[in-house]
């Protein structure tokens, strides 16, 4: 059934090859007369050819691939910074507000996985953040339950809101929600008030208009910060281009320039800066005076970080080139806006490093809001020599369809190549990047990355087999070639969480959790991969696609993808190869020059009965299996298990 889709899918390509190829005999035989009958026969008659389509398990099977890996040959470093994750906004379960920590049991999977590099407030969601709504103010004054007002150390802008949390000096658990009318800094009319709280209690905004309802700031700013070090990773932040806010309070991507750039300059002195930098930020065109460096940094230390957290990695909005981003904008505005940030952030700290944001497909595609400029090209030219890294999301396949496409074989045979496709798009994109930016280091950063069945809200179709897969394939296929497409960082999405994507799945209902695949492909490749990165050459059976969205149609995929990488001292060797074949296993002969390997080798496969096989169900059915063989040699025969990950690890015998 899934050959025979396909076949029909792919004629019109394959009729089309074939047509020009008899039309370029003919022309090659002298002047072309045809009847207008004769040429309607003769386009019948190619119409009933068959054509080739992929090949089918058997004749997978019967072609034996070769992995040749040498271990005294060129090897690269492998970039820890490959190993990153996203983190949504509010928590997403992983924070217990109540200890103001993260939660053990999910503090201990994070740490499995060892991301190198987390990014927040994630998504969409950035461009409708106001990461000062998460820093709160103190009370002045004792209140008790029925006091009908409070009043505060500052004056927030919260004339449109009328809810906030409030916890007591010393105490990690934040209040249920309480209602109030706002005048200036006295918070009057309240009703609601959880108890009586002393002078020194914290209040936080919940939530504005035009913020989804799970929307909350018990988890802000600071606490993501806190949750990076509970993990020795690195922070990315992404600023809000999209909107700010109105004189009233209100979001609205009307909001000035200038306002959008002090927010992001004074979230780097929050972050970065020394509570005894008195230099002034400013005041935006809204009238709303954003102080000084010190100001903001002495709100850190006054919440208990004097020391700076020392980010260097910002974005600069996300995805604002399409029309489902909040203040999505045309490419050249997007490319002078970007300087106004770079200009007042880096005045602020100096050593951070700044992205765009680019249009990962097509690369040379245009932004909703645009008519002819190309988006890469055009942002690029106008602020390439600002930017530190430009900004892709390689999510292959994307698309939109009836939900019961993803259960197809099309669907997963375009999954299975969709990484042939991403890193064919990221080399045509840094082509266009070096040739807009000549002669500057200007890194690519995947700051998202996975598969995306939009039409679909079931994890089943966004987290399974092929997903992990996809996601694994992708990352190997980096790390290869990261020194040459000068990547410098990557982040899945997402780390944990209700979503459907998340690696770590959470329910709200019952406070439990579950492991994806794509967990357990991403934990097999941390824990056994070498820092030194080598070649690892394979030849074999091959596949196509039909177009599936953003992955075009191709033939002639190899079936096997393979990365080897090296210990320091050359004492152990790790081999990671995925077989992209939705049916068939593949015998290989795997050849190992400069590295003599013991016969006894451990064996770590992920696999499962299908590629869409997933673990929402009480029984996961896709997790890890280890195994060892005791052949190994400088070369032996292995079978790969069809849609499979598979990491043979040996030590060396000298």
């Amino acid at each position: 059934m899934q050959k025979t889709t396909i076949l029909n899918e792919e004629h019109s390509l394959n009729y089309l090859s074939v047509f020009k190829r008899v039309i370029r005999k003919l022309l090659r035989s002298g002047p072309l007369r045809l009847h207008p009958t004769s040429l309607l026969m003769l386009l019948m008659f190619l119409a009933a050819l068959p054509c080739p389509g992929p090949a089918t398990a058997q004749e997978v099977a019967e072609k034996a691939g070769v992995i040749a890996v040498d271990a005294a040959g060129p090897a690269t470093s492998l970039n820890p910074l490959l190993f990153g994750q996203n983190v949504l906004f509010a928590g997403q379960g992983f924070w217990n507000p109540k200890t103001d920590n993260w939660d053990p049991e999910a503090l201990a999977l994070a740490k499995r996985l060892a991301p190198s590099i987390i990014r927040f407030p994630g998504g969409g969601v950035s461009d409708f953040y106001f990461w000062e709504d998460g820093l709160g103010y103190r009370t002045t004054e004792a209140v008790m339950g029925r006091s009908p007002s409070v009043t505060l150390d500052g004056s927030p802008p919260w004339e449109m809101v009328n809810r906030a949390r409030i916890k007591a000096p010393g105490s990690n658990t934040w209040a249920d929600p309480f209602t109030f009318m706002v005048v200036k800094n006295r918070l009057a009319g309240i009703t609601g008030l959880p108890g009586a709280f002393p002078a020194g209690s914290m209040v936080r905004l919940e939530r504005r208009p035009g913020q989804p309802e799970w929307f909350s700031h018990a988890y802000g700013a600071l606490e993501f910060l806190k949750s990076v070090q509970s993990l020795g990773a690195q922070a990315i932040i992404t600023v809000n281009y999209g909107t700010g806010l109105t004189r009233e309070g209100g979001i609205s991507p009307g909001a000035s320039l200038s306002q959008k750039v002090k927010r992001a300059a004074a979230w780097v002195a929050f972050v970065n800066g020394s509570p005894g930098d008195n230099r002034p930020l400013g005041a935006d065109e809204e009238g709303n005076d954003w102080r000084t460096v010190g100001y903001w940094a002495g709100r850190r230390a006054s919440m208990g970080h004097p020391e700076p957290f020392r980010v260097q990695y910002w974005e600069v909005g996300n995805e604002v080139y399409s029309k489902d981003e909040s203040g999505f904008v045309p490419a050249d505005k997007y490319g002078r806006d970007f300087l106004a940030f770079a200009k007042e952030m880096k005045a602020v700290d100096p050593a951070i490093k700044l992205g765009t944001v680019g249009l990962t497909f097509p690369p040379r595609g245009r932004g909703d809001a645009d008519a002819r400029a190309e988006w890469n090209p055009e942002v690029l030219k106008l602020a390439g020599e600002q930017m530190d890294f430009f900004i892709v999301h390689p999510y292959y396949p994307g698309g939109g369809q009836s939900k019961g496409f993803y259960k197809s074989g099309n669907w997963f045979t375009g999954v299975m190549a969709g990484t042939t496709q991403a890193m064919a798009d990221l080399r045509e994109i840094r082509a266009i990047m070096n040739a807009a930016v000549p002669g500057r280091q200007v890194g690519l950063a995947a700051t998202e990355y996975g598969i995306w069945p939009i039409a679909s809200q079931d994890a089943r179709d966004y987290s399974n087999l092929a997903r992990a897969l996809y996601d694994t394939d992708l990352l190997l296929g980096m790390i290869k070639e990261a020194a040459n497409l000068g990547i410098i960082l990557a982040n899945a999405w997402n780390l944990h969480g209700s979503n459907q994507t998340a690696y770590i799945g959470y329910n709200w209902s019952t406070g439990k959790r579950n492991l994806r695949p794509q967990y357990y492909a991403q934990e097999l490749l941390v824990k056994n991969i070498q820092p030194r990165i080598l070649e690892a050459k394979v030849t074999g059976p091959e596949f196509s696609t039909v177009q599936v969205f953003n992955v075009l149609a191709k033939a002639k995929i190899p079936v096997l993808s393979a990365l080897a990488s090296l210990s320091q001292d050359k004492s152990r060797l790790t081999l990671f190869v995925i077989n992209r074949s939705l049916t068939a296993a593949v015998k290989t002969n795997i050849r190992i020059q400069g590295f003599t390997p013991k016969a006894r080798a451990a064996v770590r496969t992920l696999g499962g009965s299908s590629a869409g096989d997933h673990n929402e169900d009480a029984a996961p059915a896709v997790i890890p299996l280890e195994g060892a063989l005791d052949y190994a040699a400088p070369e032996f025969p292995y079978t790969f298990k069809a849609h499979s990950l598979t990491v043979l690890d040996f030590q060396s015998k000298n």
